[in-house]
């Protein structure tokens, strides 16, 4: 009877870290076929809206070495997005769950190096409306983020990692109003990682009724689409560990119990 509950317990633990792991994500986009090419995987169901003509297509096809399957959660990744510039963007209509003081912001991306371009966004640029964008500065050539706490004034965070052309990359970036903006940054071919933590002079977080925007800032500002490839963008409300993004694996406590748990029904069996 012991052995039982103990086993039980261990499963319930179990159960507990994937639903931890995952109780944070609001907006999960993919860009596979299933459960479709626009919607979103989280339980939020905030799908996507494409503008112009991206291109979706396999990971092969777009020539990009991106994480198949996702070291988080192994699941396969056999396609992505292409964006060129020329009015090609993604958005879906902004949500009460998107409303955040504390959040993070993950992406695996390749970028053209030509032009400024945002990896994604919650940010009404028109409308004096602005929130928050993470983007790769062609003049710097370096990955940044921009800030608003009353909508109009913007604060720009320079994370001093660079970036360049042609290259893949996992990226993420997680803010929390009374802490610090956290970059990260893999490049996916060498296997490294950069990280950067900056603070900011914030003390809130404008609440923008804009789009939330992939690939663009602002309803898709013409100085600010993204010219290259996305793929995996999750947002997460909340500021997630380097052991919890997509290109790590699963943390190694739900690795110990899962190992565990043969050994559990060998002493059940008995």
């Amino acid at each position: 009877m012991k052995k039982t509950i103990a086993l039980m317990t261990m499963l319930a633990m179990v159960g507990l870290l994937a639903s931890v792991a995952q109780a944070a994500t609001v907006g999960y986009w993919r860009f596979e076929d299933t459960p479709g090419y626009l919607e979103d995987s989280s339980t939020y169901n905030n799908d996507l809206t494409a503008a112009g003509d991206p291109t979706h297509d396999t990971l092969s096809n777009l020539g990009v070495s991106f994480d198949n399957p996702i070291p988080q959660t192994s699941a396969a990744n056999a396609k992505a997005v292409s964006l060129d510039r020329i009015g090609d963007y993604y958005h879906c209509a902004d949500q009460t769950e998107f409303t955040v003081t504390a959040f993070t912001i993950e992406a695996y991306v390749r970028w053209s190096g030509g032009n400024t371009g945002y990896v994604a966004s919650h940010y009404d640029y028109a409308n004096n409306d602005r929130s928050w964008g993470l983007y790769f500065d062609r003049g710097s050539n370096t990955m940044r983020a921009v800030f608003s706490s009353n909508g109009t004034s913007s604060t720009t965070i320079a994370s001093g990692i660079s970036v360049a052309g042609a290259t893949d990359y996992f990226v993420a970036m997680s803010f929390d109003v009374s802490g610090n903006v956290e970059f990260y940054l893999k490049n996916l071919s060498a296997g490294t990682w950069n990280t950067a933590t900056v603070s900011h002079s914030l003390t809130s977080l404008n609440d923008t009724d804009g789009n939330f925007d992939i690939g663009a800032i602002g309803n898709g500002h013409a100085d600010t689409l993204w010219h290259g490839v996305i793929d995996e963008v999750r947002f997460s409300n909340d500021v997630l560990g380097q052991d919890d993004m997509l290109a790590m694996p699963e943390p190694a406590t739900m690795t110990l119990l899962l190992l565990g748990l043969p050994l559990a029904l060998r002493r059940r069996r008995k």
